[in-house]
């Protein structure tokens, strides 16, 4: 479930449970949503999705 969106512009999901089954229900076969993976937000401390590799 969307919370509210973060000053970042992205949606913010309120745990990283929530932010999983919104990664879950993504349609994979849209070429404009691409999310992969979630992660927690350092500016909001909630959760968002992204696209982008994990930085190592």
């Amino acid at each position: 479930m969307k919370d509210s969106r973060c000053p970042t512009g992205k949606w913010r999901y309120r745990d990283r449970i929530a932010a999983l089954l919104a990664l879950a229900a993504v349609d994979t076969t849209k070429p404009k949503r691409r999310e992969t993976r979630a992660y927690r937000c350092p500016h909001c401390r909630g959760w968002h999705l992204t696209s982008q590799r994990r930085r190592r």
